[in-house]
């Protein structure tokens, strides 16, 4: 029906959703002919069942090494059918895995989704409680900024950020601290950096914003639960409202980020004064060719690079496609954001890059691949003219910035204080102090790369 096998976020989603969206859901989708086929399917179980009870009280007088085999030959199969592919399609096999972990995660995610303010000290903002504010922090997935015509790339794959270039600070030298999601993620959006990975427990940016009286919200287009998911869940849990539009695999997911819009417009026109928003995007995560429609497939010719074969053109083309449609939804998020007339601003950065066959002959994101390209990131900020008026930013477009101290830049950028937040690691800060920028919890970039 859905074209998408039966996964663990399948079941959050079912039992975290509410009674109203529920009935809407099966009133949606479950006609007459569902019904039918699911009491074929139950009528041919029991029928089942039935016919075999005289076998399995028959095994029961077998002699033991009869017995034995049959255990043996049943471990067999379950054991090839564990180690192929096969198990991802047993469905009863499914909903056991599925239930365990819903409870598992349910668990561990509590704190977060329980404790929304979290636990800083000596937390405080200035802000007229009658001025609307609304502020936007974008989350790209596996995007580099060498493809972006904002950062010279020779194709123009962001005409609608180029249009209002002049309106953006943009940061030529912003570098995720891992090149893959859920390491960079749970660093960029809690207390936890290089230094002291263990903070990434001590409370996330989306609290800190709580605590001072913002709605938050959380809008994604990745699945919520699974192996590269389920922590960055548990952060993104402490935001007051969330919701996710997808619950396949990133890879074999279909769902374009365009219906972000449709949640974000929703969001922005409700009637709370001060919000705050993430959305965390599939961006332009492999398979490449699934993150835009058909009428942003614009660039088709022979592609530069150092690795030509059919592959890596193919690949490259709908890179920059994908790319291509980032900017649409970018720039149509920051043009929403400009009509309030209101103090806002959009901050937009990816959690890691990708390699696209220009140091290596390869397309893609791997820890354990040395590529400076999975770590060169875009990071660029937009300011209504009322933000900029009153938030007078230090802007050093070739600052050497890591995102794991993202944490203390957007609360500068919100103008919070408490213990736990340093304005020197603050990209926009006067204050900000040069730091070694040490990659995968070992490596310096800056001399690696060099």
């Amino acid at each position: 029906m859905f074209q998408t096998s039966f996964s663990s976020s399948a079941i959050f989603v079912a039992l975290d959703t509410n009674a109203d969206e529920s009935k809407e859901f099966l009133s949606f989708y479950i006609d007459a002919s569902v019904l039918l086929c699911t009491l074929v399917f139950l009528v041919i179980m029991l029928l089942i069942l039935f016919k075999s009870k005289k076998d399995y009280e028959a095994i029961l007088h077998y002699s033991k090494a009869t017995k034995f085999k049959m255990a043996f030959l049943f471990l067999v199969i379950i054991l090839f059918v564990r180690q192929s592919s096969l198990i991802r399609f047993n469905l009863p096999y499914l909903i056991l895995k599925s239930g365990i972990e819903y409870y598992n995660e349910s668990k561990s995610l509590g704190d977060y989704k329980n404790n929304k303010i979290g636990d800083f000290n000596s937390v405080s903002r200035f802000s007229n409680d009658d001025e609307d504010e609304t502020y936007v922090v974008i989350i790209g997935e596996s995007t580099s900024r060498s493809h972006m015509g904002i950062y010279g790339y020779y194709r123009e794959t962001t005409p609608g950020l180029s249009e209002i270039k002049d309106q953006l600070l943009i940061y030529k030298d912003a570098v995720s601290p891992h090149a893959y999601s859920v390491a960079a993620l749970t660093k960029i959006l809690t207390l936890g950096n290089y230094e002291t990975p263990e903070r990434i427990s001590k409370g996330s940016i989306i609290q800190l914003i709580n605590s001072v009286g913002f709605e938050t919200y959380w809008l994604s287009n990745q699945r919520p639960i699974g192996p590269f998911e389920s922590l960055i869940t548990k952060i993104s849990l402490s935001s007051k409202k969330h919701k996710f539009l997808t619950t396949t695999v990133a890879g074999n997911s279909t769902v374009l980020d365009g219906e972000l819009l449709n949640e974000f417009n929703e969001v922005i026109n409700n009637e709370a004064k001060k919000k705050v928003v993430f959305i965390h995007m599939m961006g332009t995560h492999h398979h490449y060719e699934n993150r835009y429609p058909e009428s942003f497939s614009k660039f088709n010719d022979e592609p530069k690079t150092n690795f030509k074969s059919e592959e890596s053109f193919y690949k490259i083309n709908h890179y920059d496609n994908a790319i291509l449609y980032n900017d649409f939804i970018i720039s149509e998020v920051i043009s929403k954001l400009d009509s309030l007339n209101s103090k806002s601003f959009a901050l937009y950065f990816s959690d890691h890059a990708e390699e696209m066959y220009s140091d290596l002959d390869m397309a893609g994101h791997n820890e354990d691949i040395y590529s400076q390209e999975m770590f060169d990131i875009p990071f660029f900020l937009w300011q209504s003219q009322k933000f900029e008026e009153s938030n007078k930013l230090y802007f050093v477009e070739d600052r050497k910035y890591m995102i794991d101290d993202l944490f203390h830049s957007i609360a500068d950028l919100l103008d919070i204080s408490a213990k736990e937040v340093e304005r020197s690691r603050s990209i926009f800060s006067h204050d900000f102090i040069d730091r070694k920028r040490i990659i995968k919890d070992t490596i310096n970039y800056d001399t690696f790369f060099d």
